[in-house]
């Protein structure tokens, strides 16, 4: 008989111990370390602000739903574990969206792709410019008849669109909430 591993080698012990009684144990806590170590908690998501300069929050679509609408927007590039969309007007063109993400440099790294993407493909969108407001760099673009602003605020990406003659003011006071996280 020809022996693979020594008698104190991890695959012979392993073997052993699933043969045994106590296998039965080991191929449990194994099994349930395995399942534990590869479920992604989900990142809390803020509250909306209910005013946003002279704007009213008129509609809320948030997790699995809100999930859905971003990935056909932006398919993989931008997929958060948890987001939030806000409706500001009932024509859904004063528009915040919210993307959560595990951490802040998984939220970095989807920004990063968004800009990319914005300006190497003909989504209708101008030229991607960044200005520093209120401490952090927000992107601006225009498209569709409306003005987009995007950031990053610790683990979130926020884009906020809006009416042209609105888009400064709103996003003023966007800039200063501090999405108190529920």
């Amino acid at each position: 008989m020809v022996r693979l591993f020594n008698r104190y080698h991890p695959v012979h012990l392993f073997l052993l111990a699933i043969t045994g009684l106590s296998g039965t144990f080991i191929l449990f806590a194994l099994t349930t370390g395995i399942i534990s170590c590869s479920n992604k908690t989900v990142p809390p998501i803020p509250a909306l602000p209910e005013i946003l300069g002279n704007f009213e929050l008129k509609e809320t679509v948030v997790g699995v739903k809100a999930n859905k609408f971003l990935y056909r927007m932006h398919g993989a590039i931008t997929s958060s574990r948890n987001s939030i969309i806000g409706y500001y007007s009932p024509d859904k063109k004063n528009a915040l969206y919210i993307s959560a993400f595990t951490d802040d440099e998984q939220a970095l790294r989807a920004l990063e792709k968004m800009v990319a993407k914005i300006e190497h493909t003909k989504a209708g969108f101008t030229p991607v410019r960044v200005d520093k407001r209120e401490g952090r760099s927000v992107y601006r673009t225009e498209g569709m008849g409306l003005h987009h602003f995007f950031y990053r605020k610790d683990n979130l990406i926020l884009w906020w669109q809006a009416e042209p003659e609105r888009a400064e003011e709103t996003l003023t006071c966007l800039l200063k909430d501090n999405f108190g996280l529920h």
